[in-house]
């Protein structure tokens, strides 16, 4: 990313003030991609998490991959606890609810401080964020996708 683009997102940011709710400096987020092989998947998450974290609400953030990318979840979770994060919020970066966000995300949350990780966990809140959903800003940014198509036909 190029320093005026940072310039640019932070200015964004300040500009927004948005407001979490509570104190960000003790809390960890995780943002959770379902993973893929195409490289353009993976880059992009990343990309959320620099511009999450250039807004310097967090004390952390990080991604990580349900599968077929690194890190894991549980590989992520397991490291925050280790660098005494006591509180994580792990959010899907899925639009809707659906299996992996109902059933195979929340199975790897409980693992991931299980067993021989049990001690680790063991202070840790581990908060689990709702998908994206309907709202009107994603309803603004596929207006200015088809916008972009119709300009480039």
């Amino acid at each position: 990313m190029t320093t005026h683009k940072i310039k640019k997102v932070m200015k964004l940011a300040k500009e927004e003030d948005r407001d979490v709710g509570g104190n960000g400096e003790d809390v960890a987020v995780v943002l959770i991609g379902h993973g893929s092989t195409l490289p353009y998947n993976k880059e992009v998450l990343e990309e959320f998490g620099r511009r999450m974290e250039l807004r310097e609400i967090f004390k952390a953030v990080r991604v990580a991959f349900m599968q077929l990318n690194s890190p894991s979840i549980e590989e992520v979770l397991r490291t925050l606890a280790k660098d005494g994060m006591k509180k994580i919020v792990a959010q899907p970066v899925f639009l809707a609810d659906g299996a992996h966000t109902t059933e195979d995300i929340p199975e790897k949350l409980k693992v991931a401080f299980e067993g021989a990780w049990e001690e680790i966990g063991r202070d840790v809140k581990l908060i689990y964020a709702k998908p994206i959903g309907v709202d009107e800003r994603i309803v603004d940014v596929l207006l200015d996708r088809v916008k972009e198509a119709m300009e480039g036909e």
